[in-house]
């Protein structure tokens, strides 16, 4: 007795099942449908699923594999959903496949997973026939293309190599004549940039320090005492007034300054002069003067250098640093006036 109680709610519960199950079918519309039934061998088309449901129903679309047979699946959309009259919704999804096989290719129905009220059903869906031409030949010509090949634009990611190899291989050949160009002038491959040029006053000065130093008259080496002390300042007047002293005579160089009497004081010009005077009578006239005279000779030079030294090129001094130049100042002066006694 209780089997058969037992049996009737199975029975029941199984028939109200399947009554829901129907039911949800009944309302649930799916398809598969074809952008046109026939295309040339190879040519692309788009194949579209459909499904039309009520809310509240989950429907899921067939997982597709790469191929249908002989029918290839290039591209897959998302699924795009759209609401209908009332509470539908409809669900399209698209495909797009190609074939490179002639004549008649079927479709065969695809299977829908469908969740309603917590049960799992599933629902299969139309087929399709696709009907693949093969295009016509002409034996005299051969043949042909069904469509003209595309041309896809260059990317940057495609250049890029060629790009690099012509920099470096213009690198190279920028090298190459730099150093030949290089190896022809007798220069290094690499160099450091030069030092900036001191100011002509300073580089006299140094000079003047480094004569001084020397004691060459000192030592019986007159005439290359007074060599040194001209060029530096035969070196000091080109850099400083732009004269071509170390091509020029003692005459030319004093010619130059008495036509433009502005650079230089009488003092200043009459310094120059007993510099260059008493050097020329020590060289070619071989004059060997007093002790007193060489070194009145240095001091003018010193004298020389700073009396012509821009204005903007002296550094201002401390009171006390002005007083001991003052001082030195003043006994090169009284040496001076000394000699010309």
């Amino acid at each position: 007795m209780r089997r058969s109680v037992i049996r009737k709610y199975i029975c029941s519960f199984s028939l109200l099942f399947l009554s829901l199950l129907s039911v949800s079918a009944q309302e649930i519309k799916l398809g598969i449908t074809l952008e046109r039934d026939s295309i040339w061998l190879g040519d692309q088309i788009r194949l579209l699923l459909v499904v039309e449901q009520p809310a509240g129903i989950k429907v899921g679309f067939p997982q597709m594999p790469d191929s249908i047979q002989k029918i290839e699946i290039l591209q897959k959309s998302k699924i795009d959903t759209s609401k209908m009259e009332g509470t539908k919704l409809q669900l399209k999804q698209t495909y797009l496949i190609t074939c490179f096989d002639s004549g008649f290719h079927h479709i065969p129905p695809f299977y829908f997973r469908i969740l309603a009220n917590g049960r799992t059903d599933s629902v299969k869906s139309n087929d399709q026939t696709l009907f693949v031409k093969f295009p016509p030949v002409d034996l005299k010509k051969g043949p042909a293309d069904i469509k003209k090949p595309f041309s896809a634009p260059v990317t940057l990611k495609e250049i890029a190599p060629w790009l690099l190899g012509i920099i470096l291989i213009g690198a190279i050949v920028f090298l190459i004549i730099y150093a030949i160009s290089r190896r022809n002038k007798n220069r290094p491959l690499f160099q450091r940039p030069p030092k900036p040029k001191l100011p002509a006053h300073v580089i006299a000065l140094q000079e003047l320090d480094k004569l001084k130093t020397e004691q060459l008259w000192q030592q019986d080496k007159v005439k290359d005492y007074y060599t040194r002390l001209t060029d530096i300042v035969r070196v000091y007047i080109e850099d400083r007034f732009s004269v071509p002293a170390m091509e020029q005579t003692t005459f030319e160089i004093l010619s130059e300054f008495k036509g433009n009497g502005s650079q230089l004081d009488t003092k200043t010009f009459n310094e120059l002069q007993e510099i260059l005077e008493v050097a020329d009578f020590v060289k070619f006239a071989k004059l060997s003067p007093l002790p007193d005279v060489n070194q009145n000779m240095l001091t003018f030079a010193y004298l020389f250098v700073n009396e012509t030294t821009p204005a903007e090129a002296i550094v201002p001094v401390t009171p006390v640093e002005t007083k001991g130049k003052e001082v030195v100042i003043d006994d090169l002066n009284d040496k001076k006036e000394d000699n010309q006694l």
